[in-house]
């Protein structure tokens, strides 16, 4: 189902690591078609996700991680065992990503390079900064929401709420971020929401 939606979009398969796989997309328009795959892949396996719970078979979970940058592309390895692979910073923040969406509980995280370039296809919401390994300075991140011309006042508010509630834990104003997050918590049942109501829940016992 991935690949055959990521190659509909232009992208090519980089390589399988365990149940992982590694898409790279090329051209001016890379990050747009990075990102319809990914909305595209999200779609399908939810849809797998619901025919799977109804026949009472396993279900899979997936997370998508998108970076933009430059890298290292070319044969990569020994004389006798090469992969034709991309390599770099630009691919390492991507598997974080990926990896961070277990932590937030999100569907699919973009960089803010990915971001500055969709911002005007799809609505996303900010979802922290991260601090990832080999860095100094943390990486603004981003979900995905939704298409705007498909985007509903229910996504709308997640976002606007949520970015309010953001702002305020920010600025350590840990009872009005809570108002916010308890909203989107008991409204929408939004686990990220959930993540900082914990954190707001150990900084008031112990102020960072």
């Amino acid at each position: 189902i991935q690949v055959d939606i990521i190659r509909a979009n232009g992208g090519d398969i980089d390589k399988f690591v365990g149940d992982e796989i590694m898409a790279m997309f090329d051209g001016s328009k890379k990050e747009l078609h990075a990102c319809r795959a990914g909305v595209q892949i999200s779609e399908a396996m939810s849809a797998q996700r619901e025919l799977a719970e109804l026949a009472s078979r396993h279900v899979v979970s997936i997370g998508i991680g998108i970076n933009a940058g430059p890298a290292v592309f070319g044969s990569v390895g020994a004389g006798d065992r090469m992969d034709f692979t991309s390599i770099g910073e630009t691919v390492n923040l991507a598997a974080r990503l990926e990896n961070a969406t277990k932590t937030y509980r999100t569907r699919m995280l973009v960089s803010e390079a990915v971001h500055d370039k969709v911002g005007g296809e799809y609505l996303s919401r900010e979802i922290d900064l991260l601090v990832v390994k080999g860095k100094r300075q943390p990486v603004r991140v981003f979900e995905l929401l939704q298409e705007r011309g498909r985007a509903s006042d229910r996504t709308s508010e997640i976002k606007r709420v949520f970015e309010q509630g953001l702002s305020l834990y920010r600025q350590k104003k840990w009872s009005q971020a809570e108002q916010a997050f308890g909203f989107l918590k008991e409204k929408f049942n939004d686990e990220t929401s959930e993540i900082f109501l914990r954190r707001i829940a150990l900084f008031k016992l112990e102020p960072p």
